[in-house]
């Protein structure tokens, strides 16, 4: 195997967003041995060092960034037997009213581009003092990966699961082994990602499926996408969601195309003529999609879901201490604004307003349910947004989505 690892001592890991103030974000690695030909990681923007797939940048005092960040936060390792701190009086139901103390956020331990799982973990064991960490604070996890080696960890998952609260996903794109090898060479085998996934529902962890990206021509046939959802289906996944492929000017483009080129010459002249834009983001160029009238992936994967019975998004928990009430009302105005933008195209401005609502939910600091009529309405919300505030607020449920044959509304857990 020909890699390079570099360890060192890493001024920050830990990622923020006002966005979405519920979740973290750990960069652990920068580098991904997987080599992805898709992977937007290479993209410059990110800079990332040229030798991106074969030397693997370490963080290797992750562990200790992240324990001094919760400390740094007011958290105490409540599930420590020793601690050195007062925690260490603090005896049996009395821990759980300290743990309640403060709002808890969610730790997702993926850094969207660099695999927490790919081989370097194997030796480092990084990421597994992550999920201790998170475990000895009582915090709940998300987990991305291509590598079935997150089953090393199953019995820490397994624990955090009991505790809190613990999701992986994987991302699973192509059925065809020959075609999986050509675009992730170095990652899990599409066999083994199901397999593990098998697993994880069988030990009751919540899991599901990212297929992103769904490739033009090569993955979003009928036959990738029915062979994938078959086995979705009997793996009883929680969720799946679909994305399309971005490719940012570079090389994050060029890589993919010399891939192309190499293996699918018979579609190089498509791709290039499909990202010749040279999209700042990487996207597409609509004139030519339409020319060779490729479907939305977004809305192949949502009406893919409705015909196999899976659920096309990730169910959100709550985590502890939060107010409750405007995340669920949050979540559901998110959702609408998905159907409604991006599923039925019936408004792109409501869409994005109840969009907006819904970020401005996640940061309120007054629980809505408390708060009488006149208060909610005095809010500087559009008019269209109150009815469905309203109609949450008083019955639980919202009949847009009921109507759209939708059920997440009751898709909170724990």
């Amino acid at each position: 195997m020909n890699m390079i690892i570099e360890k060192y001592e890493a001024k920050s890991l830990v990622r923020t967003s006002k966005r979405s103030p519920h979740h973290i974000h750990l960069n652990i690695y920068q580098g991904c041995y997987h080599n992805c030909s898709y992977c937007d990681g290479k993209s410059e923007e990110y800079f990332m060092h040229d030798d991106y797939t074969e030397t693997i940048r370490a963080k290797i005092n992750a562990p200790a960034l992240l324990e001094k960040y919760l400390v740094d936060q007011g958290f105490f390792p409540i599930n420590r037997e020793t601690t050195n701190t007062l925690i260490d009086f603090v005896k049996g139901s009395r821990r759980d009213f300290v743990r309640s103390i403060k709002p808890k956020f969610i730790i997702s331990i993926f850094g969207n581009i660099c695999d927490v799982y790919q081989p370097a973990e194997d030796e480092l064991h990084i990421t597994r003092q992550i999920l201790q960490i998170a475990y000895d604070y009582g915090f709940p996890v998300r987990i991305l990966t291509k590598n079935v080696l997150v089953m090393r960890d199953l019995d820490l998952i397994k624990k955090i699961n009991q505790d809190s609260f613990a999701r992986v996903a994987f991302t699973i794109t192509l059925a065809n082994p020959k075609d999986q090898l050509i675009f992730e060479p170095k990652a899990s085998s599409t066999d083994e990602r199901f397999e593990a996934l098998n697993q994880l529902r069988e030990e009751g962890i919540p899991a599901g499926v990212y297929i992103t990206p769904v490739i033009p021509w090569i993955g979003d046939t009928d036959k990738n996408l029915n062979k994938l959802f078959i086995r979705l289906k009997q793996a009883k996944a929680e969720f799946v969601i679909t994305g399309g492929l971005t490719l940012k000017p570079g090389r994050n483009k060029e890589d993919f195309m010399n891939t192309i080129n190499h293996f699918y010459p018979e579609y190089y002249d498509q791709f290039h003529e499909l990202y010749s834009n040279d999209s700042e983001y990487g996207q597409p160029d609509i004139k030519a999609w339409e020319k060779y009238n490729l479907q939305n992936p977004i809305k192949k994967g949502f009406h893919m879901c409705k015909e196999f019975g899976l659920s096309f998004y990730e169910p959100r928990y709550i985590p502890e201490g939060t107010i409750r009430s405007n995340l669920e009302i949050s979540t559901i105005l998110s959702r609408i604004a998905f159907l409604m933008g991006e599923i039925y195209e019936e408004s792109w401005k409501k869409a994005y307003e109840l969009r907006e609502t819904a970020i401005e939910l996640e940061n309120y600091q007054r629980d809505l349910s408390s708060m009488s009529m006149d208060e909610i309405l005095s809010l500087p919300f559009e008019k269209h947004v109150f009815r469905h505030i309203i109609e949450i607020l008083q019955t639980g449920k919202s009949s847009y989505l009921r109507k759209k044959g939708d059920n997440s509304q009751i898709f909170f857990q724990k």
